[in-house]
């Protein structure tokens, strides 16, 4: 018979005991002692530690007030997982006959983060490594077991089926506001109720009040269930979190999610906010600040900076039974200051999506604007596509996918926030599909993924066309002024003086020099546009303009 090996780390009678204590003091005591092990924010792993008095005080009244379903719901990178995993791996490790279930979010899955983490906690922490090593603790594939004290920690797909008639201790279930049904819940509750001690562990962000999650949460909020504790920690906007969030979550990488991701988006899995089912992508306040009056005219409008023109299509079959239609629309892309400002030249309706029609559009767009390039969806364009490769300009064909959709729509949304996507009031049928384009967030393989669609009964086709026309200019680099070369005649030592040639003066034959003309009229045209105190001539030379030519002295 085979002899197990002695672990290489002793825990005295008196250690255990102190686990063994109900509630926190025993959970306290387990943390203590045993140091279990998590992974490091810089690679590799650490002991577990307390990040926050709130958080020591949410553990108490979970693991002390007798609760059988204990809800953690706080915002992303806050230690719900975490927490929930040690609070595992403790009564595992100090409890007797526990039937330990972990539910995946998938049907498919049965080894997901949260059995993974508790998994790794066993194998990395020194304790519980060395039962591993001696064979007291076996692990396989998505089981764990402790032979000595009869309990089981097994993995389970979200499957209601796989669960029925099961007699649990205790069960977590990670991420229930992913979810459009609380059958799983359900079952993992009917599973824990004949057991003492039993216990349901939900870990998760908030979610739209549609999913079970906000049921729960409503319950907490009414006291009609004594025995559901809902933790829920939540920041009322970007301030609050910076000030009052983790150590570990830095200021500058939240703001700059938040510059980046859809406001119901960031509400939702930051500040822990819940969300409609759906939300507006441009709320009145934001189109207010897209309406604009200036000219169609791309030399009046760029006022010498350097610009560029994209075309957008979405097309629709000729006789759409949604009454879809098909839109091109071109876009001017210009800088200001720093920032890239859009302004809509054209957003055109297609009658019967003719070819003809598209390539009219997409022609007086090159000739009035100097259209660049055309991004043109995929669906039912292959023919434009073949026509644009002739054309004088570039084009691509791209697929609508739930990714690109997402980075498109939240750049255009950003634009429109901030003041940089204008807009002219005589668009109307722009304005009025802005004013009904809505997203929805949804939980996947891949996380949370926002969808795009227009309301009920609305249509998003000039929407979709605008945001292909500004997805088409992503890759041109604008300079804020540019000169197309420097070129001195000035005789002897005058050049090596001059602002032009790195020199600090305005010499007297700026007056006929031709390159100095130039730099002259554009300091005009951005005097013009500069405000009250515009930077001087020398300044604006050294910061501002960009020479795309060549350089010449003569010698």
């Amino acid at each position: 018979m085979a002899v197990k090996k002695k672990s290489s780390v002793e825990i005295t009678r008196a250690a255990l005991a102190r686990w063994q204590q109900p509630g926190s003091a025993g959970f306290f005591a387990f943390l203590d002692d045993v140091k279990p092990m998590i992974p490091s924010e810089r690679g590799g792993y650490q002991p577990y530690v307390i990040p926050s008095d709130r958080v020591r005080a949410e553990i108490i009244r979970i693991l002390d007030g007798g609760y059988s379903t204990a809800i953690v719901c706080w915002p992303r990178r806050h230690g719900k997982t975490v927490l929930a995993a040690l609070i595992v791996v403790w009564r595992f490790l100090t409890r007797r006959t526990q039937n330990i279930a972990i539910v995946a979010n998938s049907e498919r899955q049965t080894t997901d983060t949260a059995f993974r983490l508790v998994r790794t906690v066993l194998e990395q922490t020194p304790y519980t490594a060395s039962l591993i090593a001696n064979e007291t603790i076996v692990i396989i594939r998505d089981r764990v077991t402790y032979e000595a004290a009869g309990n089981v920690i097994q993995g389970f797909p979200a499957n209601a089926a796989s669960l029925y008639g099961k007699k649990l201790s205790l069960a977590q279930v990670s991420e229930l506001h992913a979810t459009a049904s609380d059958t799983i819940y359900q079952a993992l509750a009917s599973s824990t109720i004949d057991s003492d001690d039993g216990l349901v562990l939900v870990d998760s962000t908030v979610g739209p009040r549609a999913s079970p999650l906000f049921g729960l949460y409503q319950l907490a909020q009414n006291g009609t269930d004594p025995s559901l504790y809902f933790s829920h920690i939540e920041y009322r906007d970007l301030e609050d979190a910076v000030a009052n969030g983790p150590s570990w979550i830095k200021p500058e990488r939240l703001r700059s999610r938040a510059a980046q991701m859809l406001p119901a988006e960031f509400a939702q899995q930051h500040l822990n906010q819940w969300t409609a089912g759906t939300s507006a992508l441009f709320p009145p306040t934001v189109i207010e600040k897209c309406k604009d009056t200036y000219p169609i005219n791309v030399d009046k409008l760029s006022e010498g900076r350097p610009f560029a023109v994209g075309a957008g299509l979405d097309r629709a079959y000729g006789f759409s039974l949604h009454g879809d239609s098909t839109v091109a629309a071109a876009v001017l892309k210009v800088l200001d200051g720093e920032d890239e400002h859009f302004y809509v030249l054209a957003c055109d309706d297609i009658k019967f999506s003719s070819a003809s029609g598209i390539r009219r559009a997409f022609t007086r767009y090159h000739k009035d604007f100097g259209l660049k390039r055309a991004t043109i969806e995929s669906y039912n364009s292959q023919d434009i596509a073949a026509w644009c490769g002739e054309q004088p300009f570039a084009h691509e064909v791209v697929f609508a996918t739930a990714e690109r959709q997402s980075n498109i729509f939240t750049s255009m949304f950003n634009s429109a926030n901030e003041g940089r996507l204008h807009i002219l009031p005589r668009f109307e049928q722009l304005i009025a599909e802005m004013e009904t384009f809505e997203y929805r967030l949804e939980v996947g393989q891949k996380g949370t993924v926002a969808k795009f669609e227009h309301a009920k009964g609305c249509h998003d086709d000039h929407v979709y066309a605008v945001a292909w026309a500004i997805y088409s200019l992503r890759e041109f680099e604008l300079n804020p002024y540019e000169i197309a070369g420097i070129h001195c005649d000035a005789p002897g030592p005058v050049a090596r003086l001059c602002l032009l040639n790195d020199g600090d003066l305005i010499p007297p034959c700026a007056e006929i020099c031709r390159s100095f003309r130039s730099i002259d009229s554009l300091y005009q045209k951005y005097k013009s546009r500069a405000g009250i105190a515009p930077m001087n001539i020398e300044d604006f030379f050294a910061y501002k303009v960009v020479n795309i030519g060549s350089h010449t002295i003569k010698r």
